[in-house]
């Protein structure tokens, strides 16, 4: 059976005239140690904290819980959460897309139009970033621009009936539309001039017209005192001829 024995405390053996030596030359000059604040904080040991998952753990965690926002329509709070796990992924092409999205309903379209470039610019082989900067292109009225990656985004995926239809077709129609429109005020702008043309060819004939007419009437006066002139010269034979 074992016994359990008394420990004798350490330094037991030291005379008490060495442990005043001792305490006199650690004692500092002038001050007193029990007002002598210690910070016992710093001086304790510190422990490994473990970290329970690594940057791309943390940053799916982060993504989901703003997708969860997002559905939600909190989409300020799941910005956040994407910057956040941008900042420990920052190659996350998949980020920067649902961020553009995000941005584009909230009517913040430029930011949109950075965040949907950032995406192609990491992975321009994936075709729902081209599709998303199409509809970003749409919302600044960049009809073209917006046709050209619904086009890369349907050569890269043609197998969906939706962006073929939705994006694509419905984005040529109202190029269309675009154009035609332009060519109408095109048209309106050249018809006034048209107009312009005509009314001062109007006014010059009508400014000689006054001119003529003074013409013809000198002419006329002038033809019809030569007529009588010549009826009052002209004397008749049963004329009778007065005299004074």
């Amino acid at each position: 059976m074992t016994s359990f024995l008394w420990k004798r405390k350490a330094g037991g053996n030291i005379s008490k005239e060495t442990s005043k030596n001792f305490e006199a030359n650690s004692k500092p000059d002038g001050e007193d140690l029990s007002d002598c604040e210690v910070d016992w904080i710093s001086l304790a040991p510190r422990r490994k904290v473990i970290c329970l998952e690594d940057a791309a753990v943390k940053s799916n965690r982060l993504k989901q819980e703003g997708v969860t926002l997002a559905e939600a329509e909190r989409y300020w709070e799941a910005i956040q959460k994407w910057n956040q796990a941008l900042q420990l992924t920052p190659s996350n092409e998949k980020l920067y897309e649902m961020k553009a999205q995000a941005l584009l309903l909230l009517n913040e379209v430029h930011p949109s139009l950075s965040a949907a470039q950032k995406c192609v610019e990491l992975n321009s082989s994936w075709w729902v970033g081209h599709q998303t900067l199409g509809r970003v292109h749409l919302a600044l009225g960049e009809v073209r621009s917006a046709l050209r990656s619904f086009c890369v985004a349907l050569h890269l995926n043609p197998a969906d009936e939706e962006l073929r239809r939705e994006d694509l077709d419905w984005t040529f129609n109202l190029l269309q539309q675009k154009l035609l429109v332009e060519r109408q005020l095109k048209e309106r702008e050249l018809k006034p001039s048209i107009v312009e043309v005509e009314t001062d060819e109007d006014n010059s004939e009508a400014s000689d017209a006054p001119h003529l007419m003074n013409a013809d009437n000198s002419r006329l006066s002038s033809n019809s005192n030569s007529d009588h002139d010549e009826i009052l010269t002209y004397v008749p034979t049963n004329y009778v001829l007065f005299r004074d």
